[in-house]
């Protein structure tokens, strides 16, 4: 019986890869490949200032290939079987939490292990704090993705929303935070340094983004357990 459960699984885990995809994390872990050897040789030059760089490397790119694979995860108009999975003994919340859990698993590989690589080769940061960086950022952008998809109903928008929140605080969240009136903003902020206004205010930043994240996706999980709204009916 063991061995049974032990295929069944082996063959959940197949075919749930088969759907969801890969491709996310190889070009995450491409792209970190590349800075990886980029700063390698920018370093071996005499350049130190470029490993500044390496701090924001991983929170920078795998968040955001975490987001916008979650968003695909399940969409209520992108699934050609809705009816035959409203059907299976096996709940929708249950489908989208192991999908999940399997793509969750993917990227915490990659991101986890590019920073242990960056931290061991030039010491770039405490770990504890290079962890804080991407862990809560990816759990808050996956959150907005999943909760989106299925407001939506469609992975494309949980893509957008999660792309527009990402650009908007890498890009321009410091400025938001200093403009007159929203010093309010800081448990918001994806991208917040610890720097910035403190390393207590950032590791409050880190656990606000945590709960973000973790509250829109039970959210989402509500959303799946009506059946109704599933199929279009409201």
């Amino acid at each position: 019986m063991l061995r049974n459960d032990r295929k069944r699984f082996s063959q959940s885990i197949r075919l749930n890869l088969k759907l969801v995809g890969w491709w996310p994390v190889a070009v995450g872990a491409a792209i970190l490949t590349v800075l990886f050897l980029v700063i390698s040789r920018s370093l071996g030059s005499g350049n130190p200032d470029q490993a500044i760089y390496l701090r924001r490397a991983v929170e920078t790119i795998m968040p955001l290939a975490f987001g916008i694979q979650t968003a695909f995860l399940f969409g209520p108009d992108n699934e050609p079987a809705l009816e035959l999975l409203l059907s299976y003994p096996v709940t929708l919340s249950r489908l989208l939490l192991d999908r999940l859990l399997l793509v969750a698993g993917m990227h915490l590989a990659v991101a986890l292990t590019a920073t242990l690589v960056f931290t061991a080769v030039w010491g770039a940061e405490n770990l504890a704090l290079a962890l804080a960086r991407w862990l809560a950022a990816g759990i808050a952008l996956a959150g907005v993705a999943i909760f989106t998809t299925q407001v939506t109903r469609q992975g494309v928008f949980g893509t957008l929303m999660v792309t527009l929140l990402w650009a908007a605080s890498l890009y321009g969240g410091d400025a938001i935070l200093a403009a007159r009136g929203w010093g309010w903003f800081w448990p918001f902020h994806v991208y917040l340094q610890p720097e910035k206004l403190g390393l207590w205010i950032y590791l409050l930043n880190r656990l606000a983004l945590v709960g973000i994240g973790l509250g829109l996706f039970l959210l989402a999980m509500k959303f799946l357990g009506d059946e109704d709204r599933l199929m279009g009916n409201r």
